[in-house]
């Protein structure tokens, strides 16, 4: 534990050196930075309970590399793809990848949709978009299953029909009762020590990989 906080230490180092250089966070984000890490760390643990130490993990929207970075360092086990289209911030993460040793990373300069290749058992995000629309940009990644994970504030998921719906699992003009769960979804909400939610949902069905025989 102690050789994973000096290492996450590392990358904050990292962060408030560049911060301003490679436009990653505001001056108020640098100073939230303990919480964003924090947060991160919950990612992780969350991701464990439910995907595994070992889960292929897609993150949209980098930035800086919260969550993904966190989470690379935390699950070395894991394969993370940290997915960034703007220029600086993807130097950024390459080079935190590089400087910390996290050799389970691989950082994609480009939009989610042009990602191939790989099947993803986790999606993460920190509030990149509502998690319909965080479905339907990766759909083409899921594994069957897959977990995605994502923080949001005080209002989480209003329509869960909806995800259904970006998932493939529910038809378009289908209606059905609020508290509707396909065969083999899940969904979980946990509240965040500072405020907000860690929310995650259990998508069946996924089409990237399929079961061998």
């Amino acid at each position: 534990m102690a050789e994973l906080d000096q290492l996450i230490d590392r990358y904050a180092a990292l962060i408030e050196r560049y911060h301003r250089t490679l436009d990653l966070l505001s001056d108020a984000g640098v100073r939230d930075l303990p919480r964003h890490i924090q947060d991160a760390r919950e990612y992780a643990r969350l991701i464990a309970s439910r995907a595994g130490d070992a889960p292929t993990i897609v993150d949209v929207g980098s930035g800086a590399g919260l969550p993904a970075v966190v989470i690379a360092a935390t699950l070395p086990h894991a394969t993370v793809h940290l997915v960034e289209r703007r220029r600086r911030r993807t130097a950024f993460l390459e080079l935190a990848c590089s400087t910390l040793g996290l050799s389970n990373t691989r950082v994609h300069g480009s939009d989610v949709l042009e990602l191939a290749d790989v099947c993803a058992d986790v999606v993460t995000a920190q509030a990149v978009a509502e998690i319909p629309t965080l479905v339907r940009l990766t759909r083409h990644l899921h594994a069957d299953p897959c977990w995605i994970v994502s923080r949001r504030g005080e209002r989480e998921v209003d329509d869960l029909s909806a995800v259904w719906r970006a998932a493939g699992l529910l038809a378009e003009d289908a209606t059905v009762p609020a508290d509707y769960m396909p065969a083999g979804a899940e969904f979980l909400a946990e509240p965040l020590e500072a405020r907000g939610s860690l929310v995650a949902v259990k998508l069946p069905g996924g089409s990237a990989c399929q079961p061998s025989a």
